[in-house]
């Protein structure tokens, strides 16, 4: 066999690791520790859809409002999947920071 017939086959990506245990799997479990892999969560608070014009006119301290209340909870999220929601709380770990109180767990294992 010629090596130009040869295929190559790349490492997942750290994303893609991620992505296969939130599905259920192991994540190639074989290959490597998965569980030291750092892993980016995101908290969405909310959203708005403004015009071309109005984001324009965007300066400092506007106030865009938001589509969602106050007390709704907050969309938590690894990459574009969704795995919990949750509420705004005071850190435990971080003087002045804030923190979130999971409140349901949605995308993991499904």
């Amino acid at each position: 066999m010629s090596d130009e017939n040869q295929v190559v086959q790349a490492d997942p990506s750290d994303d893609e690791i991620v992505a296969d245990v939130l599905n259920g799997g192991d994540g190639g479990a074989g290959n490597r520790n998965i569980l030291d892999l750092p892993v980016r969560i995101v908290v969405s608070i909310g959203s708005a859809k403004i015009t071309v014009q109005k984001l324009l006119e965007l300066s400092q301290e506007t106030v865009v409002d938001l589509e969602q209340l106050i007390d709704d909870p907050v969309d938590i999220f690894v990459g574009d999947r969704l795995i919990a929601r949750g509420e705004l709380v005071e850190a435990t770990d971080n003087e002045n920071g804030i923190g979130v109180k999971l409140l349901e767990i949605v995308g993991i294992g499904n």
